[in-house]
């Protein structure tokens, strides 16, 4: 897995929730680029893949789902 696209998607979250501490929803795009990122790794490194950037595959997946009407380029 290509962490070094987790951690700008990360460092890119992180930030966006700092200027938006009272409105997060404002950060969709940034959430849906960072699991993009880690759903690519799951599928590429299986069951026992493992990121700090990321939460367990199974919020990923469920997250997803959840928000095919986030666009991550904005």
């Amino acid at each position: 897995m290509r962490l070094s696209g987790l951690v700008p998607a990360a460092c890119a979250l992180h930030d966006c929730l700092s200027v938006y501490t009272y409105n997060p929803d404002k950060c969709d795009k940034f959430v849906k680029a960072l699991y993009l990122c880690c759903d690519e790794m799951y599928k590429k490194d299986g069951k026992d893949a493992s990121s700090t950037a990321c939460p367990m595959r199974s919020a990923v997946e469920r997250w997803l789902k959840r928000h095919t009407d986030v666009d991550p380029r904005g």
